[in-house]
């Protein structure tokens, strides 16, 4: 599915660094956003809580888990009255405020196809089939990362709102960078941590990078490159 910051194009290099550490451990995470890489380190835990923060986002795997197939097609009429009726059916509003919105991002506008050939919101759907399957016993839960709890020992992995860039709005929700990183020193005290950044203060270790092309607007020739990182605590 698409996601804002999701991390579709890299989670087999970024999961084949960590899987190793997962084995036979509990594995968190603390943004779990899309699933991309959680959906190849869960098989290998004894244990996985996957979190995130946005409520509509959980709502959807939760209804996953327990069976719902998401549609095929979602009409703009259709897109536009669920962005105003959020509460009706938050599993579905999950599902379209991504899956059906340009570019993954939460409601930033209906996901148009250049051609007939494409239907983004069946992709969404077919890769969301795909992604449960190894997620339906994993724990989901919806909490600020602060207050999810994990066994002595855990692979926490972090994704969180990159520093600098846009992030989705919801419940006036604002994320705070310094606490984040000193959250990551304490965590590391007692479990084995790995957090996706660009950048990180001088006290964590890149371990794994490379440069993604990423696009800013529908323009495809408004490109830049960012260097996506992973970082431990030293």
């Amino acid at each position: 599915m698409h996601y804002q910051g999701g991390k579709s194009r890299i989670a087999k290099p970024l999961a084949d660094i960590m899987r190793l550490e997962v084995q036979g451990k509990p594995f968190v995470s603390l943004f779990c956003g899309s699933c991309a890489v959680e959906t190849l380190l869960v098989p290998y835990a004894s244990s996985s809580i996957l979190n995130d923060k946005h409520p509509y986002l959980i709502a959807m795997w939760k209804a996953l888990q327990e069976g719902w197939i998401p549609p095929s097609n979602i009409s703009e009429e259709e897109y536009k009255y669920i962005r105003e009726h959020k509460d009706e059916k938050p599993y579905l509003t999950g599902f379209v405020g991504f899956g059906c919105s340009y570019g993954g991002r939460w409601f930033e506008g209906y996901a148009r196809a250049h051609s007939e050939v494409r239907n983004f919101c069946d992709e969404a759907k077919r890769s969301l089939i795909r992604d449960i399957k190894p997620l339906e016993k994993t724990g989901f839960i919806n909490a600020d990362y602060k207050d999810v709890k994990a066994d002595k020992g855990s692979v926490i992995y972090a994704d969180p709102p990159y520093i600098k860039t846009k992030g989705f709005k919801i419940n006036n929700f604002k994320f705070d960078s310094e606490e984040f990183w000193d959250y990551m020193r304490e965590l590391s005290k007692n479990h084995k941590v790995f957090i996706s950044e660009q950048t990180a203060p001088d006290d964590f270790e890149c371990i794994w990078e490379k440069p993604l092309k990423r696009t800013l607007d529908r323009n495809k020739d408004n490109q830049f490159v960012a260097m996506e990182r992973l970082f431990t605590h030293k």
